[in-house]
């Protein structure tokens, strides 16, 4: 499971090229990396295997002042069909998880930067972007563990190539 990732947002002015090389490294990078160290296992017990890379669904559409994070997102949905491609004869399969809003720590990074870009009160844009989801309230980390599982196991077995949104009903495709 590939789920190492970090946010920054910054005005397409303010981007700074160490910006870039750091979410760049984390979101892409990481994801390249972790699967290129545990793939060669996973051919040589000639088994197959599961790989699930976390995306977002900031991966699935721009946002305004938070193209670095967004852009390293997609890529990540890009690399989970080229890497299922590439992987599937020998049985290794790649999946993606778009997750939505999840309150976790880095919520707490994420509405902190937008209370200084759209000038709102600490808490104000969590609540917001909670309120503003279908099923009317930000995920937990327990709401993405179980599609996790799920793709991970046996039952998931002809799936492959796939990102699956996690969201509430904020990305439909």
């Amino acid at each position: 499971v590939n789920n190492a990732g970090i946010f920054t947002m910054a005005s397409i002015e303010e981007v700074t090229h160490e910006d870039y090389r750091r979410q760049y490294d984390v979101n892409v990078g990481g994801t390249i990396f972790a699967t290129q160290a545990v793939v060669p296992g996973m051919k040589k017990r000639g088994r197959g295997g599961v790989i699930i890379n976390f995306s977002s669904q900031a991966g699935r559409r721009g946002e305004a002042n938070i193209v670095l994070y967004c852009s390293t997102k997609a890529a990540v949905i890009s690399m989970t069909q080229s890497l299922a491609l590439e992987l599937a004869r020998d049985k290794i399969r790649v999946n993606a998880i778009a997750p939505g809003v999840v309150d976790t720590p880095m919520w707490d990074v994420v509405d902190s930067l937008f209370a200084k870009y759209e000038d709102l009160p600490i808490g104000e844009k969590k609540r917001l972007v909670g309120e503003a989801v279908p099923l009317g309230y930000m995920g937990q980390p327990d709401d993405i563990a179980g599609p996790c599982v799920f793709l991970a196991s046996n039952d998931a077995r002809y799936v492959t190539a796939q990102t699956l949104n996690v969201d509430g009903g904020n990305w439909m495709s």
